[in-house]
């Protein structure tokens, strides 16, 4: 939604067009721009995926673009392959990460087979990381010089308007910790996700229990997962764990913790950790491409091997018991993300690209002001 705000505030004329599914009701209810309907979600039926398919063409048909832009690869190949049939000049596959990392064997290949079609029906490719588009081309999916990523990566970089550092101070931290009803005298940690094995949620669980801070009164903050997903993870509830279940704004979230981690098998970006960032946090994550590029080792957070139970625990434990740590690297980590992600940076890059590959004849001089009010 904020690229299609900040086309549009620069004379591009581009319309949203999403996917209707129950459990981004709550999003799109807080779609603002011009939007439609077309369900572009790859389907494994065969006949579902042809109706698909010629419902999107009729769809482009209707209102011929001269740029098609499609994110993420299971939603991406239905535009891509419709937009490549119905000759749409240019077409962008826009890769939010590169979910093969994160498998093995048969699943591995398969996924890995849907980036190359991907790639193969678009024009233009651009990554949220650049540590995802080293893995891409080293790794022969992208040929060197092929692959785009805006500025300093993420999809849109972090509205820092929204997380404005007085919401997150000790006096923020307090309040907000009665409201979820958590110890103020204790450390928290959040994680933002589903409870699956991809995103690193069981690793999470075993490692948080290693620590044994649950024991005493510390706290892994969930959200995304109520506490009976938590509990079912490990087949038993894990001490400390408090799932709060889907929330729709997290800055309070952010605002209760005292560190964000994220330990995912494969990742774009990451933006729980952008998000955690901007909140003046320190993060803790997986040193694979996407987390490489969110945490900066030793300056804005921790990052630990994948599944290294072991060391994930240790880099807990370490951030629980030295707050002057803590406070360093959630200082970096706010004043990097105001520094490389802040979102009118991230859109002046979508600006750049626009203007230098794909609208060279519109343009003048690098277009500002993307972000703000929009």
């Amino acid at each position: 939604m904020p690229m299609v705000k900040c086309l549009n505030l620069h004379g591009i004329d581009a319309e949203l067009w999403f996917e209707n599914q129950d459990k981004h009701q709550a999003m799109i209810r807080q779609i603002t721009v011009p939007s439609r309907h077309v369900d572009s979600d790859l389907s494994f039926d065969p006949l579902a995926f042809k109706r698909r398919l010629a419902a999107y063409r009729r769809a482009l048909r209707k209102s011929p673009p001269r740029i098609l832009h499609a994110h993420q690869a299971r939603a991406s190949l239905i535009p891509l392959l419709a937009g490549y049939l119905e000759k749409v000049p240019a077409r962008i596959y826009h890769n939010h990460g590169l979910a093969y990392l994160g498998y093995r064997g048969l699943m591995r290949r398969l996924l890995r087979a849907l980036e190359q079609v991907n790639i193969s029906f678009a024009t233009h490719v651009l990554l949220v990381s650049h540590s995802n588009l080293a893995a891409a081309r080293s790794d022969g999916l992208l040929r060197v010089g092929k692959g785009t990523v805006l500025a300093n990566g993420s999809a849109v970089g972090i509205d820092l308007q929204e997380f404005a550092r007085e919401r997150f101070n000790a006096t923020a931290q307090t309040a907000v910790r009665k409201t979820f009803g958590l110890p103020a005298d204790r450390f928290v940690l959040a994680y933002v996700g589903r409870p699956v094995k991809r995103k690193g949620f069981h690793f999470l669980l075993k490692a948080w229990k290693r620590t044994g801070l649950g024991l005493k009164g510390n706290v892994l903050l969930v959200a995304g997962c109520t506490q009976e997903e938590c509990a079912g993870v490990l087949d038993r509830a894990v001490e400390g764990v408090k799932g709060l279940g889907y929330l729709t704004d997290l800055k309070d979230f952010y605002a209760a913790s005292d560190a964000v981690v994220l330990p995912s098998d494969h990742e774009g970006f990451g933006y729980s950790l952008l998000e955690g960032a901007a909140a003046g946090r320190p993060l803790i994550g997986t040193d694979i491409p996407g987390i490489r590029c969110a945490i900066q080792h030793n300056q804005t957070g921790l990052l630990v091997p994948v599944g290294d139970e072991l060391a994930l625990s240790k880099a807990i434990q370490l951030l629980v018991s030295d707050a002057a740590l803590r406070e360093r690297l959630g200082r970096n980590a706010r004043a990097r993300a105001e520094r490389e992600f802040d979102r009118e940076i991230v859109l002046r890059g979508l600006l750049d690209f626009y203007h230098a590959e794909l609208l060279p004849e519109r343009w003048g001089s690098t277009a500002e002001g993307c972000s703000r009010n929009s």
